[in-house]
């Protein structure tokens, strides 16, 4: 199947294997409940890590601050990050994505990562592509910049509301309305948007213009 890259869509081939990802309202639902969603997104992105290194500045124990720094330093956030991304990658994917992402092994020592075809790099990459696709949208809306008084965050993403929304508004199946991406809903809503005319003239309309005003001052200089 061909990708739509532009709606979030990928195919990653390996020598074995293709694996075509979709974020889908559908596959991000798989991902938890609305908060956990948004959870999700934001430890994808470093928030835990930006929470706790300004805990870390704004504490004035140095005791606090030398336990928290060994906390920040210590895999269990990069564990995290990485556990989040490969949970993504599979909820986006119709087939196993193991040999592609890696697994989790138990062990002697513990639980291991077990590395797949992707990097641990690659695959934190894609996995936040996915999610802007699949929660934010990547679309290019005309629309008034938000008041700055205005609080727009939310801990929560309402993935039904957005299925019903496509429903009601477009027609659509609920299958139909649960294989969409945020982008392409966005892209759906934005081709019933009127478009804005970029300038009130025409370049021929305002240099007509132009030429009688010189018109006029040179006769008006003249007398």
């Amino acid at each position: 199947m061909q990708p739509i890259t532009e709606i979030g869509e990928m195919l990653i081939t390996t020598k074995q294997k293709s694996y075509f990802l979709k974020p889908s309202f559908k596959n991000i639902y798989h991902l938890g409940n609305s908060r956990e969603i948004v959870r999700i997104y934001a430890e994808l992105h470093g928030q835990e890590i930006k929470d706790a290194a300004q805990k870390i500045l704004t504490s004035k124990s140095p005791a606090f601050q030398n336990y928290a720094l060994k906390k920040l330093n210590s895999p269990i956030f990069g564990r995290k990050i990485l556990a989040n991304a490969m949970n993504v990658i599979a909820c986006c994917c119709d087939d196993d994505t193991g040999p592609l992402i890696g697994y989790w092994i138990a062990g002697k020592g513990g639980i291991k990562y077990r590395k797949g075809a992707l990097s641990i790099e690659q695959i934190i990459l894609i996995a936040k592509s996915l999610m802007e696709h699949g929660i934010i949208g990547r679309a290019k809306l005309d629309l008034p910049p938000p008041s700055e008084s205005k609080n727009n965050y939310s801990d929560e993403f309402n993935i039904i509301e957005y299925i019903s929304l496509a429903r009601t508004h477009f027609g659509m199946t609920r299958e139909e309305a649960e294989n969409l991406t945020m982008t392409e809903l966005q892209e759906l809503l934005k081709s019933q948007m009127p478009k804005k005319k970029e300038s009130l003239f025409t370049e021929e309309e305002y240099n007509a213009i132009m030429d009688e005003y010189e018109r006029e001052k040179a006769k008006a200089i003249g007398d």
